[in-house]
């Protein structure tokens, strides 16, 4: 039996091995109990593929933010890599970089399209002040490498300047403390506290579809089709809903 029920968003509750299902409930070993029906839509979706991208951006909240609203994009969590300090921390950090770590399904958007993204969202003929909020764009394997040294030709001689942004291997990467996770939506009143009432443990609240487009929507990322689109799928109720709407002057 599972300490905690982790929801990742293209799976289902009832395709979890172990778990004891009764009905739609599922029961975790601190008797906590979550209705698959109260989960968001959006982290029902089914995905026959999903892959990983890993970027750095300064400090990692507004970039957690910005990725979160892309359509295609799975699940967002902030964290450090790109250092050899083993299990850093904020306050103890090492030669880590604060980094954002993407999941996304490549039919609806590719690596090309999210380097892109990367690019746009910094000025990278500006050095890094530190190691901790240095721009890096990791490569995961081959093919992102080729795509990632590319890219960065062809930025530097659009700008024709020095490119300072770093390309570099990806290794591994360690999960921040639940406090940076999602860090807009965590400060939003009504939005947070529904979502946390579905995913009370933090893991779950972390990879959360919804959680990641909310956070994103409320720094002001995504367009406001794109949020029409999707807010059904968000889990909210009917308040927060129209709550939304209003905050994004989109009603």
């Amino acid at each position: 039996m599972f300490n905690k029920i982790r929801i990742i968003g293209y799976v289902s509750l009832a395709a979890f091995v172990g778990l004891n299902i009764a009905g739609t409930a599922a029961y975790a070993d601190d008797g906590a109990v979550t209705l698959d029906s109260e989960i968001p839509r959006i982290d029902r979706h089914e995905y026959d593929e999903v892959k990983t991208a890993t970027f750095a951006l300064g400090c990692f909240w507004g970039g957690d933010a910005r990725f979160g609203a892309v359509p295609g994009v799975i699940r967002t969590r902030v964290g450090y890599a790109g250092g050899t300090t083993e299990d850093p921390t904020y306050y103890n950090l090492g030669d880590h970089t604060e980094s954002i770590q993407v999941d996304y399904y490549p039919e609806q958007v590719n690596f090309v399209d999210l380097v892109d993204i990367f690019w746009a969202y910094h000025n990278p003929t500006s050095r890094s002040h530190s190691t901790q909020y240095a721009n890096v764009l990791y490569y995961h394997d081959t093919e992102q490498k080729k795509i990632a040294e590319e890219s960065k030709r062809r930025i530097e001689g659009e700008l024709d300047k020095k490119v300072h942004t770093q390309v570099k291997e990806m290794g591994r990467f360690y999960p921040a403390e639940d406090y940076h996770q999602k860090y807009r939506l965590r400060g939003s009143g009504v939005f947070f506290d529904e979502l946390n009432s579905i995913y009370s443990d933090p893991d779950n609240f972390r990879d959360s579809t919804a959680a990641a487009r909310l956070n994103g929507f409320l720094a002001g990322n995504g367009s406001g089709d794109y949020v029409k689109e999707v807010i059904d799928e968000l889990g909210l109720s009917d308040q927060a809903r129209e709550e939304l709407l209003q905050r994004l002057k989109l009603s």
